[in-house]
């Protein structure tokens, strides 16, 4: 027995008999009470599972991460997770190899599963493809700016990029260093870019010249890529003697290679990372960073998601405050 076979015995149209059945008011006695008679007749009983089901769907957010490598997206998840939890939504967590196309993947879930948002974590704003125009329900990407992007639903909470990489270069410069080597991503990447423009504007302003060919060493974003890309600037230029990493897993990969190289950090090459993991706590020497504050970029990015939800508000772009974290990882040189 289904809705469709007591509206057909009823001769009610199917909608009143959801009606009925989900006990909507605006239905009359005489029809309320005949259909109930046809459901207790039968001993038809809704089913709650599908309905729930259905409502869920309507109230999904998809949250999409960028890599799986990333201590600093893991906690963003976590934290991210564990506030959905007190809310009124159902939350569907994706995963994305580095190669992935973000903006493909989220095109082909907004027409399948049909959610009323998405979240991003991680990835460069800067890939995100003409069809993610396609994408019309609120968006916010967490920890990259998206200023730049041009969607209507797309916004973005982050620290301010620039000014963190400036503020740890401005701190190598003042403890006497002023060959400074970079391990970076990719300078077609906008977060790089950003790091490498608040590196420059500390150097410049310090009267300090930079020679990217000999100085700037291209590194994946995890402890490989800086374990390999040290030695290559070592190699290039024998008078570095610190290096801006521009993510802390970066940098433990490269003081790992220091190490087997016989160097030590800071005696020998000062280090400054970019972050703040909370495993750079525990690491020797313990890393100088820049933290990206974890709870306020999880709080305000989903606010900002909530408000275009539930009150239609704009996309906005916003930047939370930065900490500067003095490690053991900088040693002062005259």
């Amino acid at each position: 027995m289904t809705i469709k076979d007591i509206a057909k015995e009823c001769g009610c149209a199917i909608g009143t008999v959801s009606r009925v059945l989900n006990e909507h008011p605006d239905v009359s006695d005489k029809t309320r009470e005949k259909v109930l008679a046809v459901v207790q007749k039968h001993g038809f009983v809704l089913n709650s599972n599908a309905k729930q089901l259905k409502s869920q769907e309507r109230k999904n957010i998809v949250v999409i991460v960028k890599g799986t490598s990333s201590p600093l997206l893991n906690s963003l998840l976590e934290r991210l997770q564990k506030k959905f939890e007190s809310l009124p939504y159902t939350v569907s967590v994706v995963v994305l190899d580095e190669k992935d196309d973000k903006s493909e993947k989220a095109v082909r879930l907004y027409y399948e599963t049909k959610p009323v948002a998405f979240v991003f974590l991680g990835g460069n704003p800067d890939k995100y493809s003409k069809e993610f125009d396609r994408v019309k329900v609120p968006c916010v990407l967490i920890s990259n700016e998206a200023d730049f992007v041009e969607s209507e639903y797309l916004s973005s909470v982050s620290i301010d990029n620039k000014q963190g990489a400036y503020c740890a270069t401005k701190y190598l410069i003042e403890h006497g260093h002023k060959n400074i080597g970079i391990i970076g991503g990719t300078l077609d990447s906008e977060v790089s870019c950003d790091r490498y423009e608040g590196f420059l504007k500390a150097m410049k302003e310090n009267n300090l010249s930079f020679d990217v060919e000999t100085s700037y060493e291209k590194s994946k974003f995890s402890m490989e890529g800086g374990y390999s890309a040290v030695e290559n600037l070592i190699e290039k230029n024998k008078s570095i003697t610190a290096f801006f990493a521009m993510s802390d897993v970066m940098a433990m990969g490269a003081c790992r290679k220091l190490n087997e190289l016989g160097y030590r950090v800071p005696d020998d090459f000062s280090l400054v990372g970019f972050d703040g993991i909370k495993l750079g706590n525990y690491f020797f020497p313990r890393l100088t960073t820049i933290r990206q504050t974890e709870d306020e970029l999880v709080e305000k990015g989903l606010d900002v998601l909530l408000n275009c939800i539930e009150k239609d508000s704009k996309a906005i772009h916003l930047h939370v405050p930065f900490e500067f974290i003095e490690g053991e990882s900088v040693r002062k040189i005259n």
